[in-house]
């Protein structure tokens, strides 16, 4: 089965051949197994890059223990890895705070955090990964942080309602991304890649502290950006609009839930297999166990509306909540 590997992947290759610094490398390689093709016939280059991957990051590791490991770095955990990006007092650890049981130092002066902190947002039966991050500043913010943006499937630029050019403060923050070759767009594909360098990220807005600034503020804010990006308002201090984070951030990963049924069983809901939106029933097979895609001779399938235990085809369309009852042999 040939590759079809997309001009992403192969830009982000060249880049990979020309590169001798080894943080580079690993970065690249990452955004690689992020943007390859999942099929079958990309399955060897994929476990290819995994290996390469680990030995980079046994490489660091080892350089790491002589000079100190690499504080900024976060393990991927949930769905989703969500980044938290804007300036100093915006607001990013008491958003953190409040949608998850993470507890970041929150302070009325600035820079009070200093290196990335995770925590866990529920959705359902699903969790999100939820970064909160040190501000972005020209004096003061570190170069590693912007590998976290860079890595991350979506990033969540949190506005301060109450500053005094809350645009301003969007503008800059959008510049000092993209002076780091990081392009915040609404309309990104998770994972996509730009140019050699540029990576492009989906990305939202949360215009906070509404209920200190007023909705005349939010409207502002909308009005500059609101077509540019999909924009919230909230509060983090009375949780105003921040009941429907969850949501929104599974639904701008564009992730489904796929369940699963043993044959003749009576289906019990468990924890359900995750995969990108637009996932065939061949995709989430593979994901759920390899045998399943190279033994499978049927499928049946419980969900997308009419599809109630009927046989479906291997380029059938999943949708969110659908159960699948493969059969092999």
């Amino acid at each position: 089965m040939p590759a079809n590997l997309s001009p992403e992947y192969r830009k982000l290759d060249a880049r990979l051949r020309e590169t001798r610094d080894p943080d580079e490398k690993l970065l690249l390689l990452k955004q690689m197994l992020t943007v390859i093709p999942k099929h079958k016939g990309t399955d060897k280059m994929q476990a290819d890059l995994k290996r390469r991957i680990s030995r980079q990051e046994h490489a660091a590791e080892q350089k790491g223990k002589k000079s100190g490991r690499d504080l900024f770095h976060v393990p991927r955990e949930g769905a989703g890895q969500v980044a938290l990006v804007g300036a100093p007092n915006a607001g990013k650890s008491s958003v953190l705070a409040k949608v998850t049981r993470a507890t970041p130092q929150i302070a009325p002066h600035p820079y009070a955090t200093h290196l990335p902190l995770p925590g866990m947002v529920q959705f359902e039966d699903v969790q999100v990964q939820l970064i909160d991050t040190p501000p972005l500043s020209r004096e003061y913010t570190e170069t590693p942080l912007y590998n976290v943006f860079r890595v991350s499937d979506l990033l969540l630029l949190i506005v301060d309602l109450t500053a005094p050019d809350p645009s301003g403060q969007l503008l800059d923050c959008l510049a000092q991304l993209e002076e780091h070759h990081i392009e915040p767009s609404a309309d990104a594909p998770r994972g996509a890649a730009g140019n050699l360098v540029t990576v492009k990220k989906p990305a939202i807005i949360l215009a906070n502290k509404v209920d200190c600034a007023g909705r005349e503020a939010a409207e502002d804010l909308e009005a500059s950006f609101g077509e540019q990006f999909p924009l919230r308002v909230v509060s983090a201090e009375t949780g105003e609009g921040l009941e429907e984070l969850p949501r929104l951030l599974f639904d701008e990963l564009h992730l489904i839930r796929v369940y699963t049924k043993r044959p003749g069983r009576k289906f019990e809901r468990g924890m359900p297999f995750v995969v990108a939106g637009g996932s065939t029933v061949m995709d989430a097979a593979r994901v759920i166990h390899k045998d399943f895609a190279e033994k499978m001779r049927f499928t049946r399938l419980w969900g997308s509306g009419k599809h109630q235990g009927l046989s479906v085809p291997r380029d059938h369309t999943l949708e969110d909540g659908d159960i699948l009852e493969i059969h092999t042999g």
